[in-house]
């Protein structure tokens, strides 16, 4: 068998060109492992989130109709007492009455108002009345 150069040169690229190839081959695959495992974690903490708010929501909406079914009369209540002002306001001799009323409201202690609103936002519930506080604000 005879010397032949260009094998013997294609044989000394290849012999110095393979551990070059496997470091760069085993970089990528080291790579994509990572980027793999970092997408599984994401994926893992994403679906934790999906399911912590969905488990926040069933608690809210159990709250919610807790509060609704140990209401009581608290809410007829509420509604009665908001309606009389209103109704009065159709009574022409009444209007006044219900301006200083208002006007009386106006010039009680904060601390008395908020526990006012604390008590018909517990009655009628506290999201339906913060709805109709924002609602008011023009949110």
């Amino acid at each position: 068998m005879a010397f032949d150069p260009i094998t013997a040169a294609i044989d000394a690229v290849k012999f110095l060109a393979t551990p070059v190839i496997n470091h760069f081959t085993e970089k990528q695959e080291r790579q994509k492992a990572k980027l793999e495992s970092d997408l599984k974690i994401n994926q893992a903490k994403t679906k934790a989130n999906i399911e912590k708010i969905a488990m926040g929501q069933a608690a809210d909406i159990a709250w919610e109709n807790t509060s609704i079914d140990r209401s009581g009369w608290k809410d007829e209540y509420w509604t009665l007492i908001l309606s009389i002002p209103m109704i009065m306001c159709f009574i022409p001799g009444l209007v006044d009455y219900v301006r200083m009323g208002f006007g009386a409201l106006e010039n009680t202690p904060a601390w008395y108002r908020w526990a006012v609103g604390i008590a018909i936002g517990s009655a009628f519930g506290v999201r339906k009345f913060a709805d109709v506080m924002n609602l008011k604000k023009g949110e």
